[in-house]
């Protein structure tokens, strides 16, 4: 997959944390407010059920700005 520099952020996330950028960007929803209702699309299992941990990868405070930046 590729992904473009305006997202590298997500992608080196992932790397760091062995998930995918998605479950990082889904997780990084999730966590800028509790009001905030990501609804993913996917049209394989592993696809969804990656998204569904995402409710599960605590980001730091520091991958947070990291990502707020990008």
């Amino acid at each position: 997959m590729h992904i473009g520099s305006r997202y590298s952020a997500f992608a080196e996330v992932g790397a760091a944390r062995g998930v995918s950028p998605q479950r990082v960007c889904l997780a990084w929803m999730l966590a800028k407010s509790p009001v905030v209702i990501p609804i993913p699309g996917s049209s394989r299992s592993a696809s969804i059920r990656d998204s569904a941990e995402a409710a599960d990868l605590e980001l730091t405070d520091e991958e947070l700005r990291r990502l707020d930046l990008s």
